[in-house]
């Protein structure tokens, strides 16, 4: 609304307050693209000139709290193939050779060898070169 109570058409070339996802903060946005109705549709940054949708604030957006979620408890998976437990495989994590892990896409298999960052681990009659923290 302007200052005679009537609402204003935004324009291209307008100015709008958005938060910019590159800048991680609320920056002045230009409007490049209108929609139909005559909204905003795409708008870019005057600061780091990176350009996307514009989505209109929704009633209390922003007024509360981001909760993190819980992760849950890392667990053990027993396969019948292997004669030990197996570690759920997350590249954050160490593994030496010999070890079982249990991967997300993959399935179970054993840890044959390990240089750097990377280990080799075979899975079923596969290997495959994955990351980790070693």
């Amino acid at each position: 609304m302007n200052t005679n109570g009537r609402v204003s058409r935004v324009r291209l070339g307008d100015d709008l307050a958005v938060y910019c996802g590159r800048c991680k903060e609320e920056r002045n946005h230009q409007i490049v693209a209108l929609g139909s109705e005559g909204r905003a549709e795409r708008v870019q940054c005057r600061t780091c000139g990176s350009n996307r949708l514009y989505r209109e604030k929704k009633d209390g957006a922003g007024e509360g709290v981001r909760q993190r979620r819980e992760r849950a408890p890392k667990a053990e998976v027993i396969n019948p193939n292997f004669n030990k437990p197996a570690r759920l495989y997350s590249p954050r994590e160490k593994y030496i050779p010999g070890e079982v892990i249990a991967h997300g896409k993959f399935g179970t298999g054993e840890v044959m060898g390990s240089r750097g960052g990377k280990i080799d681990v075979r899975f079923g009659g596969e290997m495959r070169t994955l990351l980790h923290a070693g």
